[in-house]
C-alpha cells in the first residue's frame, strides 16, 4: 500500500460464523466503491484473530476471492494471528503482536474499525447449579475461564485498541453484543452477565470520549462505539442451545423451532446490516442497536 492506507479493520473471533461474515462485508463494501461512506476506502488492510489458523486463512481467502472485478484502484490486503483469547496470560503478548506494527503506522489510516467479537456460551444451568457435578475448584475455575474470555479479555481489546489509534481521523469500535446483555435469560446467567458487562464497559468508553460541550475530547480522533446485538443467528453457538439439555425449556423450544423453521437470522444478512449501520454513521456513540431495531 502507498502512504495512504486507507481503512484498517481488526477482527476477533474471525474463523467462522458471524466474525468471518462481517470480515465478508467489510469487503463487499469496499469492492461496491461505497463512495457515499467516509469511512470505507478502496484500500483495505483486515487483521483477522481467532484461534484457528486454518479457518481463518480460510476467511482471508474469501475476503480475497470477494473482488474479483479487475479494478486496480482495489487493494484489499489481510493479516492472520493465532492466538486464544481466552489466555489472560498471554493476551498482552498477543495483542501486542497486532497492536505495536500498527502503532506507527495508524497515523497513515484515514479510518479503523475494531470488530469485538470473540466470545463463548460458556456452562449453562441455573446460576445456583451451574457446573455443579464438579469439585468446587474445578467449578470456579469454569466460572473464571468464562468471565476472563467474555470481558476481561474482551474489555482490555476494546481499551489498547482504543489507546492505540487515538491518532487516527476516524475511529469506530464495535461490541457484538446480545438480547441477552438487556434482557435475562433463564439458565445462561454468565453469558448475560458478560454481555451486560461489554455493554457497559462499552457505553463508559464512549462517554469518556465526550467533553461536557458534547464535542470531541482531547482525543483527536473522531470516536464512536457501538454495542451491536446481532439478533438470534444461524450460528454453532445457536445449534449448541439448540441441542442443550441444560437449557431453559422455554429456549430451547425456541431455538429449536427457529432453526427447523429456518427463522434464525442468517450470519452474512446481520454482517451486511452491520456495515451498513456504520456506513451510515447515524448511531449514537454508546448505544444499543439491535437487528431488528435497523
Amino acid at each position: 500500500m502507498s502512504s495512504a492506507k486507507g481503512l484498517l479493520v481488526v477482527i476477533s473471533g474471525a474463523s467462522r460464523g458471524i466474525g468471518r461474515s462481517i470480515a465478508l462485508a467489510f469487503a463487499d463494501a469496499v469492492c461496491a466503491n461505497g463512495d457515499e461512506s467516509k469511512m470505507i476506502s478502496p484500500r483495505m488492510h483486515m487483521v483477522l484473530m481467532a484461534r484457528s489458523a486454518s479457518s481463518l486463512q480460510e476467511t482471508a481467502d474469501m475476503v480475497q476471492q470477494r473482488c474479483g472485478n479487475g479494478d486496480d484502484s482495489i487493494m484489499i490486503t489481510t493479516t492472520c494471528h493465532e492466538m486464544d483469547l481466552a489466555d489472560i496470560d498471554c493476551l498482552p503478548k498477543n495483542m501486542n503482536t497486532i497492536l505495536e506494527p500498527l502503532s506507527s503506522e495508524y497515523e497513515n489510516y484515514t479510518s479503523c474499525v475494531l470488530i469485538n467479537n470473540a466470545g463463548s456460551l460458556g456452562p449453562l444451568g441455573k446460576a445456583t447449579f451451574i457446573c455443579d457435578d464438579e469439585s468446587p475448584s474445578a467449578s470456579l475455575k469454569r466460572w473464571r475461564d468464562t468471565i476472563d474470555f467474555n470481558i476481561t479479555s474482551s474489555l482490555w481489546i476494546s481499551s489498547q485498541f482504543a489507546k492505540a489509534a487515538s491518532h487516527v481521523p476516524l475511529v469506530r469500535i464495535v461490541n457484538i453484543s446480545s438480547l441477552c446483555a438487556i434482557d435475562p435469560f433463564p439458565t445462561m446467567s454468565l453469558y448475560c452477565t458478560g454481555k451486560a458487562a461489554r455493554d457497559m464497559f462499552h457505553s463508559v468508553l464512549a462517554k469518556e470520549q465526550i467533553d461536557d460541550e458534547g464535542a470531541a475530547s482531547s482525543n483527536p480522533a473522531q470516536f464512536k462505539v457501538l454495542n451491536y446485538a446481532p439478533g438470534a443467528c444461524g450460528t454453532a453457538m445457536t445449534d449448541t442451545l439448540a441441542d442443550s439439555a441444560d437449557l431453559d425449556d422455554k429456549l430451547n423450544k425456541f431455538f429449536n423451532t427457529s432453526r427447523d423453521e429456518k427463522q434464525l437470522v442468517r450470519p452474512d444478512d446481520t454482517a451486511a446490516k452491520l456495515v451498513g449501520l456504520l456506513m451510515k454513521d447515524e448511531f449514537e456513540s454508546g448505544s444499543h442497536v439491535d437487528y431488528w431495531d435497523v
